[in-house]
């Protein structure tokens, strides 16, 4: 009886030691909640020799390195920003990473659009995208100048060309705010053998634009 009950006893301690360890050495962002926080970096990169943007209209201000193209909002239909293809709005700037940011590969090229609508319509639409036009919520919050973001993918493909998006999406001020980059990369087999092109590295490319995005900061 007693040798049973020992048996019992150690049984229970081994579980509770083990549920321990689980709970103290998985992270959060690979726990069952649906809804998970991206976390920070875990080294602050080096922001020497990259260029400083600020947009006082809209009050916000960023860096971006100088090998990468920026271009500033502009007047007019050019510049208006589509939510989901329904809606007008503002774009801010954008910025473009080359073809050579990943030369001899099959990366072909990426960028990052910032841009707000205050329509009645995007701002509604804002976190509850259509699914007529491909997003999918990735169910992940990223913080953005110190506010909170919903992200939101969608990837498009044809003539053996691929494009993937990371949109994150935030109500604030009236408006819908928004922060897309897509990154463009083409099938090897478009490439002849002799010309020796090789797989572009992605997290090399979204970890440039993710970069980015850490630098930015709100005025108000």
């Amino acid at each position: 009886m007693k040798k049973q009950f020992f048996q019992s006893y150690v049984f229970i301690v081994l579980v509770i030691m083990a549920a321990a360890a689980f709970l103290y050495y998985v992270p959060i962002t690979q726990s069952l909640f649906s809804l998970k926080i991206k976390p920070a970096p875990t080294a602050i990169p080096d922001y020497s020799g990259w260029r400083s943007y600020t947009n006082q209209k809209f009050s916000i201000y960023l860096k971006y390195p100088d090998t990468f193209q920026l271009k500033p909002g502009q007047t007019g239909p050019l510049a208006e920003w589509q939510l989901y293809g329904l809606t007008d709005g503002n774009e801010i700037v954008s910025i473009e990473i080359p073809r050579s940011y990943q030369s001899r590969t099959n990366f072909g090229g990426a960028s990052l659009r910032i841009g707000v609508s205050t329509e009645a319509t995007a701002v509604k639409a804002c976190l509850n995208p259509p699914s007529s036009f491909g997003y999918k919520d990735a169910y992940v919050q990223r913080m953005i100048g110190g506010a909170v973001f919903r992200e939101f993918t969608r990837s498009e493909s044809g003539a053996g060309n691929h494009y993937s998006f990371s949109s994150y999406r935030a109500v604030r001020n009236g408006g819908c705010e928004v922060f897309e980059y897509v990154i463009h990369h083409s099938n090897l087999q478009n490439y002849p053998l002799e010309s020796k092109v090789r797989e572009y590295d992605k997290i090399v490319v979204t970890k440039a634009l993710e970069s980015i995005l850490d630098t930015v900061g709100f005025t108000k």
